[in-house]
């Protein structure tokens, strides 16, 4: 058995575990068999020891006005309606009530499945991976794999897409920050410790008052950790979305499967977001998703991570949906190696303001390309824009206990969560907005999110 990694075969089964088939695809043409099963599907499969059974139902990633819109040379764009909607699913692994999954079935199980104890991604078995390791299938069977984020390095560099290859650790090139650059925002971690850049400088950061910024040790009322299956709260918080994707990226993918690759790390987002430890009900709800094949006027995208996200952030503010309405919050997803302080490659993963959410000008955030693991990068920045700090950081929150707002995003044991400064964090910044929302506006004067 490998270690960090392990080739498995997923079957459908039904709610007791009696076995259906093999054909594990559902997108949408099963919708008779799914809805026969109260709305639920099942698939089971060995790992690591374990019979995993899973128990999914449909994910709410998508909006009901949810489009695809493809911006081509010479400005020209087209609209489609995609025909990926009924294949991203949510749920969890029975007898495991602490466990959670995000997975598309459009292609064979893609997505995110979180244990008690690990987190594990998943996705169909790259062929390039099977012959490394002269593995073969029975016909009929779909083979997966199932590995760990330590691994995904391993496993992206068998995928067939271009540029999947990422340098090897111990032979990354060093980069030092400019002199003028303060080291208390700037943060270099090599390959899964790479810097999370989030944009504490003038130009982006708002100017709390230090009681708003900072947690108290008397903050806390208990110090046990939060059961990680969503939990309920009073009033949920959509999140409307608005979710683009570069040239490079979608050259990346192709045209043809960038679409369900980037709404299978949505819903892993999303299911991130409504992980019981965050302590309020955060819904990421995508409306549209823009891919770009070429950059539209007014927008400049490259290495430069800080320019681009200026870029970015200033022309998603323009954006209006069909409806009229604006998005809440804007993601921009690059396949550029981006860095926070210059227009080349180096260790930076993502950077955001810090509590933009809701703002026209600043609810948006840059986001490296990464393979799956990308929807942790996501929802770390996503978490600066809801007004959380690193862990550790003018907090008694520790560095090392690897939580999704960790500097390092290097998790606790393989398990990510949010930790009791990032809760702080977001319930302050919501009681702000809706103290601001009970008289119309937000704390920046501007439209907010939608409870």
């Amino acid at each position: 058995m490998l270690r960090d990694y392990v080739f498995v075969t997923p079957v459908e089964v039904d709610s007791g575990g009696s076995y259906i088939s093999h054909d594990i695809l559902h997108n949408g043409r099963n919708k008779r068999s799914l809805q026969s099963a109260g709305g639920f599907l099942h698939y089971r499969f060995s790992a690591f020891g374990q019979e995993l059974h899973l128990e999914l139902k449909p994910s709410a990633i998508l909006s009901s006005h949810f489009i695809v819109q493809v911006l081509g040379k010479d400005g020209a764009s087209e609209t489609r309606e995609p025909a990926v909607q009924r294949c991203f699913y949510q749920g969890f692994i029975r007898n495991d009530s602490s466990s959670s999954v995000a997975v598309s079935t459009c292609a064979g199980l893609s997505g995110l499945i979180r244990t008690r104890k690990n987190e594990f991604l998943i996705s169909p078995l790259p062929q390039l991976l099977a012959q490394k390791h002269n593995y073969s299938s029975p016909a009929g069977h779909r083979p997966h794999v199932l590995y760990k984020r330590t691994a995904e390095e391993k496993v992206q560099r068998y995928h067939g897409y271009p540029g999947s290859h990422r340098t090897s650790p111990g032979h990354s090139p060093s980069h030092t920050p400019p002199a003028s650059q303060s080291p208390e925002t700037e943060y270099h971690h090599r390959r899964w410790q790479k810097q999370h850049f989030c944009g504490r400088r003038k130009k982006y950061a708002p100017k709390p008052p230090t009681e708003d910024t900072y947690l108290r040790f008397d903050e806390y009322g208990s110090s046990g950790r939060p059961r990680r299956s969503a939990g309920k709260s009073q009033k949920g918080l959509n999140v409307e979305t608005l979710v683009v994707a570069d040239r490079k990226m979608v050259e990346k993918h192709g045209k043809g499967n960038v679409t369900t690759y980037i709404l299978t790390v949505m819903n892993m987002v999303s299911s991130l977001f409504k992980d019981g430890t965050i302590g309020s009900d955060i819904n990421i709800v995508v409306v549209s998703l823009i891919l770009l094949e070429q950059e539209p006027g007014g927008l400049l995208i490259n290495h430069h991570a800080d320019q681009s996200l200026n870029s970015f952030c200033q022309w998603q503010s323009a954006l209006v949906g069909k409806n009229g309405k604006r998005h809440d919050h804007a993601i921009l997803l690059t396949g550029f190696d981006i860095c926070s302080w210059k227009n080349e490659p180096c260790d930076t993963l993502g950077f955001a303001p810090i509590s933009g959410m809701c703002s026209k000008y600043r609810s948006c955030t840059i986001n490296e390309d990464t393979g799956l693991g990308l929807a942790f990068t996501i929802a770390h920045e996503s978490g600066h824009n809801f007004g959380m700090i690193h862990d550790g950081e003018g907090n008694p929150c520790k560095k090392a206990e690897g939580n999704i707002m960790s500097p390092t995003l290097t998790g606790n044991n393989g398990v990510f969560s949010w930790s009791s400064c990032s809760r702080q964090y977001l319930k302050k910044f919501l009681r702000i907005m809706h103290a601001a929302s009970a008289c119309g506006v937000s704390a920046l004067g501007e439209a907010v999110c939608r409870a």
